[in-house]
């Protein structure tokens, strides 16, 4: 938790999703779902999801965002920075994305839709 004069460290700030997921696909460049999870928090630099299998620690994994409004995925790579085991069959997945220009401008376009997508929900 973050104490008053206490600077944040993160690169990016992050925003929690209620209604976001994620598909993780093999390092081979086969798009087949190898798992579907959903996300905790997002930021153009990084996320947290919910995973039932662990993932090795610095390995490389694609990414597929969801975007539930026009039915699109995004495709991201990144590097897996944490996993922690909550249950027997929950694992919490923390990974960084590339940053290359053009997935920063996805990343900033789909953290701008889900955001509007999450208000949404809210008021139903």
């Amino acid at each position: 938790m973050k104490t008053i004069g206490q600077k944040e460290r993160r690169r990016a700030p992050r925003i929690t999703l209620r209604s976001a997921f994620i598909d993780v696909y093999p390092i081979d460049g086969e798009h087949k779902t190898e798992l579907r999870g959903k996300i905790c928090d997002v930021s153009t630099v990084g996320a947290k999801f919910i995973s039932n299998k662990p993932y090795m620690k610095d390995s490389e994994i694609y990414v597929g965002l969801l975007l539930p409004s026009i039915n699109t995925v995004i495709n991201i790579s990144g590097r897996v920075v944490r996993c922690e085991k909550k249950s027997s069959e929950e694992y919490h997945i923390a990974i960084e994305f590339k940053e290359e220009r053009y997935q920063q401008s996805l990343l900033e376009e789909y953290i701008r839709i889900m955001k509007s997508w999450d208000k949404q929900w809210e008021r139903h």
